[in-house]
């Protein structure tokens, strides 16, 4: 039997991945390295299999979820980065999907120019990670409602 807490941190890890593939699938295909990036997010957060393939087939359904947390945001939007750079090629509407979900999520368009740079450079440690969490609370807008 699956607890509460368990339950609500797998709902966050599907939430993640399906507004991977919601990116992924805004250019009316997806591309056999946006899949694969999927997969090795979807085993970072020790998905199965089936359940990233069920992701996957159910992408007609899927709504943008916004996550609660500052650092949950920041990692979903540093995984559309690297969605939308998977397969080498940045769609402008892939770029506009990320520029609508930033805002979504609270945060200024800018940020996505250094996250892109970041997603370049790799994040080799947890502290360049920490550091750019840091770095991102200065790109949030102060919008009461989010």
């Amino acid at each position: 039997m699956i607890g509460f807490f368990e339950y609500q941190y797998l709902k966050y890890k599907k939430n993640h991945l399906k507004n991977l593939v919601a990116l992924a699938a805004i250019d009316g295909h997806i591309h056999d390295d946006e899949i694969a990036y999927l997969h090795k997010i979807g085993e970072k957060y020790q998905l199965k299999p089936q359940q990233i393939k069920k992701i996957l087939d159910e992408r007609e359904n899927i709504e943008p979820n916004i996550p609660e947390h500052h650092h949950q945001k920041v990692a979903l939007l540093y995984d559309l980065v690297g969605m939308m750079m998977a397969d080498n090629v940045i769609e402008d509407s892939e770029m506009e999907f990320c520029k609508k979900m930033f805002e979504k999520f609270g945060y200024k368009e800018l940020l996505i120019d250094e996250m892109i740079d970041l997603y370049r450079q790799g994040v080799e440690d947890t502290d360049t990670w920490e550091e750019f969490l840091e770095r991102a609370e200065l790109y949030r807008m102060n919008i009461a409602s989010w």
